[in-house]
């Protein structure tokens, strides 16, 4: 009898110990299943990760600009050289930055006065001038001469600009009463309906196209007493910005200025009302483009269409066209189209 019970609880005790292995087995196979699976899932979401920046950088690739898209810099190993006008020396500057930011190039500014632009094309150390008048007969001559074929282009319309220091409220002039202020005939601003008070008068230098077209439209009065002069008294300054400097830092003074520095100077000074045969009349764009102001002119730059290069048409054509004029007018100039 207790061999029986032996031989039964061995068989109890086995049994017990097969249900524990297979139950151990088959956790660790659940297990094993499972940590297959996650690292799957794992791989898985590494290879979604992988081709969510694949397809970023393809989006960035197809947002990139293309070569089509980019400027043409096909002038960048070329160079172009202007000179001349300090009227036009602003716009010109702006000129040449915008045209060699989609064109490429080297395009250099210098001011000097439009004779000093005009001296330095007849004689081939410009490519092109900057000119605030018209080129007179003399330097025409010259350039034949020299075997130029002068291009002339008419850029900009400008109006001259008669200022005042704010203590004078004389609200408008006649052509009359400037040529006389400039000649020095009248000293003293009692005789045009000032205080009395003696009158300075700042001019432009001899190099100035803006001081030789004043000259010849108001101190002579348009070429009809060509013996009118500036005064030895007139105040000879090289720039727009000295005239307004003077003006606005000294009483009983009077100048003139190009309408492209008159923004800035506003506030500082006082504008004249200018008439001729008729009324009066304030520079504006509207008065400048009609020319019914009296000393309304052409801005000018000239060539020598024999040697102009690739890069001196392209910009010329640039300067002529809708973004070329908006500068312009950008710079307080009044556009030609």
């Amino acid at each position: 009898m207790r061999q029986i019970k032996k031989n039964i609880i061995s068989l109890i005790v086995i049994s017990l110990a097969i249900i524990t292995g297979l139950s151990l087995l088959a956790g660790c196979s659940a297990s094993s299943a499972s940590e297959t699976t996650g690292t799957e899932s794992s791989q898985a979401q590494k290879q979604n990760e992988t081709t969510g920046t694949e397809s970023s950088q393809a989006q960035k690739k197809d947002e990139s600009p293309t070569s089509s898209e980019q400027p043409d810099m096909k002038f960048a190993d070329q160079t172009l050289t202007m000179t001349g006008s300090t009227t036009l020396l602003e716009v010109a500057q702006m000129w040449a930055e915008a045209f060699m930011k989609t064109n490429g190039g080297k395009i250099t500014v210098n001011g000097g006065g439009s004779g000093e632009g005009i001296a330095s094309l007849l004689n081939g150390t410009t490519d092109l001038a900057n000119a605030s008048r018209k080129m007179k007969e003399d330097e025409f001559t010259a350039a034949e001469t020299s075997g130029l074929d002068i291009k002339e282009y008419v850029v900009l319309f400008d109006g001259i600009c008669v200022i005042t220091s704010s203590n004078i409220n004389v609200k408008e002039l006649s052509i009359d009463q400037l040529s006389d202020i400039f000649t020095g005939k009248i000293t003293n601003w009692s005789k045009v309906g000032g205080p009395d008070a003696g009158i300075v008068a700042a001019a432009r230098d001899t190099n100035s196209g803006t001081g030789e077209y004043f000259l010849e439209r108001v101190v002579q009065k348009n070429k009809t007493e060509k013996d009118n002069d500036y005064s030895d008294m007139c105040l000879r300054l090289q720039s727009n910005s000295d005239v307004v400097s003077q003006v606005a830092g000294n009483e009983n003074t009077i100048g003139y200025i190009g309408i492209g520095y008159l923004e800035a100077a506003q506030g500082n000074v006082n504008l004249v009302a200018v008439k001729d045969d008729g009324s009066a009349i304030l520079p504006s764009v509207e008065t400048v483009a009609d020319k019914s102001y009296p000393i309304a002119r052409d801005l000018y730059i000239y060539g020598n269409s024999l040697t102009m290069s690739e890069i001196a048409n392209a910009f010329m054509e640039f300067v002529l066209s809708a973004e070329g004029q908006a500068l312009g007018q950008e710079a307080g100039f009044v556009g030609v189209k």
